[in-house]
């Protein structure tokens, strides 16, 4: 296994419980640096439901619905309830699966105990600078100019989110020098930040919005908690729709509009509880929306607060409706790498065999979790999808190996 992230220490648990001899290969001091920071500490394991949707990727749908239909999040709550002995307990209002505090943290010397238990070798402190086939073996070359050699690899050296934990990409290069397409990488889940000053001013003010946009010619749509940061906006709500805004901004091109319904419970009704309201139009927005966004909204749409709601014209009430239901929110890109949760783009998902997470291209060469042009939504779809791939990629490794 060269990486001892989430899906790295999974592959090397569920192939050294197979039988097979495993070896993992981990850049930092230890294994799962990155995973002992996710959830603030608490790690959201697991999301709270089965996938139907969720995640993005460039590559083939169908690939991606055949890699998800590996293991289920059930399955995967049990494993970590009964083999890890760790309880996944659902968070209050959201329903994903949480360890607790400090939980992040355990389970990473957790899976890595397990893995040493059933017999892997844990190597710290090295780079895989290279892997080359070989017929029957793998050469594997470190930074530091040692060699090994195996009859399967496992990539998991994760993405290009989180730089100071070690995940710098590099794994990418060597699936390209192996002949690999690799889409685009982007920063994903990732906090937005605004082009001018519309809307400025309202750090610390976090609302419940519906956020909309488009993404490869689609329309994406995403609701929850919205942040406003002293540069843009973060929370669930602009993090998840993040990427219609990252990759044109990797790309160079000009990201589309992302638009905010600031009233989503009560859009339909918004303008006709305007109209009958009895007081003035800065009151009306007061009383469903924190004062300085009400403020700032109304100056938006140049009208004057202190005006009676009711009293508004047709005019009026259009530019209203605009700034209330489909507010542009001037976004000019995103925060970059170090802020992002997780990456985009990755090793084009029809070049792996779904069940396996093997190379088409080479036998014996797996990959999984971030290096996989794959990711999901804000609320651990993106730790399942690096367990689901670490298992699969871990048996099979495994398994080859035994009918080597």
């Amino acid at each position: 296994m060269a990486g001892g992230g989430a899906s790295g220490l999974m592959a090397a648990v569920v192939s050294a419980r197979a039988g097979a001899r495993t070896l993992l290969l981990e850049l930092n001091d230890r294994p799962g640096v990155k995973l002992a920071l996710t959830g603030g500490g608490r790690c959201n394991v697991l999301p709270r439901s089965e996938p139907s949707g969720e995640y993005v990727t460039t590559s083939s749908a169908n690939s991606l619905k055949r890699i998800l239909a590996g293991w289920s999040v059930r399955e995967a709550a049990r494993f970590f309830r009964v083999e890890a002995g760790m309880e996944p307990t659902p968070e209050q209002g959201t329903g994903n699966l949480f360890l607790g505090s400090g939980g992040a943290a355990m389970l990473a010397r957790r899976l890595a105990g397990m893995a040493a238990e059933a017999g892997a070798e844990i190597l710290t402190g090295v780079r895989v600078a290279s892997i080359e086939p070989g017929g029957a073996v793998w050469r594997i070359g470190t930074g530091g100019g040692a060699g090994f050699e195996a009859c399967s690899v496992v990539l998991a050296t994760g993405g290009r989110s989180w730089p100071w934990t070690g995940s710098s990409g590099r794994g990418y290069a060597l699936a390209e020098r192996l002949g690999h397409t690799v889409r685009r990488t982007f920063p994903a889940l990732v906090p937005l930040l605004r082009r001018s000053g519309v809307l400025g001013g309202l750090d610390g003010i976090v609302v419940d919005a519906a956020l909309r946009s488009s993404f490869g010619g689609r329309k994406v749509s995403s609701r929850g908690s919205l942040l406003f940061t002293k540069d843009g906006f973060s929370g669930p709500a602009a993090m998840n729709i993040s990427h219609c805004v990252s990759l044109p901004s990797a790309s160079g091109s000009e990201p589309p509009e992302v638009r905010a319904c600031w009233l989503p419970e009560a859009a339909g009704a918004a303008m006709a509880e305007l109209s009958s309201h009895g007081g003035t139009l800065g009151g009306f927005l007061r009383a469903a929306l924190p004062a300085r966004l009400s403020s700032a909204l109304i100056s938006m749409a140049g009208l004057d607060p202190g005006k009676p709601a009711c009293a508004l014209d047709r005019e009026a009430r259009a530019a209203m409706q605009k700034v209330l239901l489909d507010c542009p929110l001037d976004i000019g890109g995103d925060s970059g790498w170090r802020k992002a949760e997780t990456t985009g783009g990755g090793v084009a998902l029809e070049e792996v065999e779904s069940h396996t997470l093997e190379s088409r291209l080479h036998p014996g060469l797996y990959f999984t979790g971030e290096m996989l042009d794959a990711f999901g939504p804000v609320g651990g779809w993106n730790l399942y999808w690096a367990w689901l791939t670490g298992r699969a990629a871990g048996l099979a490794a495994a398994a080859r190996r035994r009918n080597a």
